[in-house]
């Protein structure tokens, strides 16, 4: 029977999607994390990225990305819009997570802890987290049709180590 080749087929595919969707929960997170102050204080910047500079490092990320899995020219004019689509509609669901981070924090400092407002704020995160596995879900979808099946494993060692490193970092 030949199930372990189609197994090992599929454990890859998954393997490869979980990165990239990581990666690019990375990318996005961080953009999130710049404009409100959270990455400036860790990269020792003075001050929240503007949009502008927001926009100049999604492209920084995205051209690095495609130095690490050699995409074409045509990859990369069909890639830039489905990334940078992604981040634009990414960004509102990770304030949306940092301010709910934000509203469990202040509940909890209350002097009393109502357990039907932390209750609905966990509810309003994992609907935000939901909606962001489905954006997520529709950017691998749409971006691994341009990548091919040796680009989309580069893509994934290479967001593999990043990840290992970074946690390595902050760990």
């Amino acid at each position: 029977m030949t199930i372990t080749p189609n197994i090992s087929k599929n454990q890859t595919l998954r393997t490869a999607l979980l990165g990239f969707i990581g990666g690019i929960s990375l990318a996005a997170g961080v953009a999130v994390l710049a404009n409100d102050g959270g990455v400036a204080a860790m990269h020792h910047m003075s001050a929240p990225m503007s949009p502008a500079d927001m926009a100049a490092h999604i492209n920084k990320v995205c051209q690095h990305i495609y130095v690490e899995i050699d995409a074409t020219d045509v990859q990369k004019s069909t890639l830039d819009p489905i990334f940078k689509q992604a981040a634009a509609d990414l960004l509102p669901m990770f304030q949306q997570l940092h301010t709910g981070h934000s509203q469990v924090l202040s509940l909890l400092l209350a002097p009393t802890l109502d357990r039907t407002a932390l209750e609905q704020a966990s509810a309003a995160q994992i609907a935000v987290q939901g909606q962001i596995t489905q954006r997520l879900t529709r950017l691998v979808e749409d971006s691994s049709t341009v990548l091919t099946p040796d680009q989309r494993q580069k893509l994934v060692t290479h967001l593999t180590q990043h990840m290992a490193a970074n946690g390595a970092m902050h760990g």
